[in-house]
């Protein structure tokens, strides 16, 4: 009777240790859907560990981090050409003048595709533009 009376305190001890029950454990080194992320940095993300595109928008989640694309977000993808997304989604349009934030329009690039201007924000670029009429 008294083993008994101490084994149970100690198995409720026991159960307590060990991770929580709402956390998922990850391999620290495995990649399940072979995008190039690691399974336990993919959990961190959010991003779906098995599946190596998880927004679905034909770029792997490793090369949209890459691009500095959101990879969770369908309507976010890499530019063809390599542009990086930097706008950082608090800018404003102020005017036209200098050292003013200016609208953000499109551009096509070199690539053929229309690309933000405002995702070339805290970069220096020199933008080279003609006009016919």
């Amino acid at each position: 009777m008294r083993v008994v009376h101490w084994l149970l305190p100690l198995g409720i001890a026991l159960a307590g240790c060990g991770e929580d029950a709402g956390e998922e454990r990850c391999d620290p080194e495995g990649d399940a859907d072979a995008d190039g992320l690691l399974d336990c940095d993919e959990q961190e993300l959010g991003t779906d560990p098995l599946n190596a595109d998880s927004d679905g928008d034909g770029f792997s989640d490793a090369a949209e981090l890459d691009c500095v694309s959101d990879p969770l977000n369908i309507e976010e993808a890499c530019y063809e050409c390599g542009w990086e997304h930097n706008d950082p989604g608090t800018l404003t349009s102020e005017g036209s003048g200098q050292n003013d934030v200016v609208g953000d329009i499109q551009l096509v690039d070199q690539c053929g595709e229309m690309v933000d201007m405002w995702d070339f924000h805290g970069e220096y670029h020199i933008l080279y533009m003609t006009a016919a009429w």
